[in-house]
């Protein structure tokens, strides 16, 4: 979400707001906030506020973005921030060690922010190195844990944190998003009907043109588990994608988000795809505890097929499972 600066420009987001602003005007910020939802729906761009409101000296309207500690922020050089991103698709126990040893050290003034991108990609090493910090945080350091999945981090940690959910936004949101980036509104208008409520995903849709034949080639897989002999041909779709085996499960968990927030106050509008998937008996929270065991599946080093064919096994209607 480039080009968001302040929490009023975070306006899609009204609730979260008023939750976020409260703690860091008054002082009282949680020490670890865990920030879950799907790629592109304005995670990162929330810590991002938060740590720079917490260090602001506008005590009013933070972050004012011209005091010296925003502006620091702002270019990316602040003493006071840290950052942890995956290397390899993962986060080892080392660069948490190097977060511990930074974390020890008491800034010269303000506070700390440790923003760990994509947290749920920490191996169980780093986790229980991290939890230990966690359970015993300087009062000066506040911890912002990114994860799309929140439920594969131990629930210790999850414990620990105040979670702030991100769900997917709709049609209308993202398009509002995209054209206060500057973007046509012809170009949002498009983009946001195949954005799957993520403004970062239709920036990347809007740059590759290969990734809509993709998404609804996954679609398609999963608009087929009607009954338990579907399976087989259901993977015969995916077969091929062992390599993007992350991008599907983001593709169904985005689903499952959308599924979900229709069944409760149908203010999105779906698409023919997932309408023949709800037709199918599939509603989101199934889907997305498949998900859920799937991506566990693959951790555990279960093999592809078997993976997601486990995953259409588990979201075939229960009356067909008998």
């Amino acid at each position: 979400m480039q080009g968001v600066q302040t929490f009023t420009d975070f306006r899609a987001r009204p609730f979260l707001i008023e939750q976020m602003m409260r703690p860091v005007k008054a002082g009282r910020i949680v020490h670890a906030q865990l920030f879950q939802g799907p790629d592109g729906v304005g995670k990162r761009t929330a810590a991002e506020l938060c740590a720079r409101a917490m260090n602001c000296r506008d005590a009013i309207n933070p972050p004012c973005n011209k005091c010296p500690s925003c502006l620091q922020f702002l270019s990316g050089n602040s003493p006071n921030l840290i950052r942890v991103k995956p290397e390899k698709n993962q986060i080892k126990v080392d660069p948490i060690r190097d977060v511990i040893s930074k974390v020890s050290l008491k800034p010269n003034e303000g506070r700390l922010a440790v923003i760990i991108e994509d947290a749920d990609k920490m191996n169980e090493n780093a986790q229980n190195a991290l939890l230990k910090t966690l359970e015993e945080a300087p009062e000066y350091a506040v911890f912002f844990l990114i994860a799309e999945k929140a439920g594969v981090l131990l629930p210790t940690i999850r414990s620990r944190c105040q979670m702030f959910r991100f769900a997917p936004l709709s049609n209308e949101e993202v398009k509002s998003g995209l054209m206060h980036l500057g973007i046509s509104e012809i170009e949002a208008e498009n983009a946001s009907k195949i954005s799957n409520g993520s403004i970062g995903l239709a920036l990347k849709r809007m740059k590759d043109d290969e990734t809509e034949p993709f998404r609804r080639k996954v679609l398609s897989a999963l608009k087929r588990i009607k009954k338990n002999s579907d399976v087989a041909n259901a993977f015969l779709e995916l077969q091929d994608e062992k390599d993007k085996a992350s991008e599907i499960l983001e593709i169904y968990e985005n689903t499952a988000h959308r599924l979900i927030r229709y069944a409760f106050s149908k203010a999105n509008e779906l698409s023919e795809d997932e309408k023949a998937i709800l037709s199918n008996g599939i509603n989101g929270a199934k889907l997305m505890e498949a998900v859920v065991m799937c991506a566990k599946r693959l951790k555990a080093n279960v093999s592809f097929q078997s993976a997601m064919e486990m995953l259409f096994f588990d979201i075939v209607s229960q009356e067909d499972k008998g």
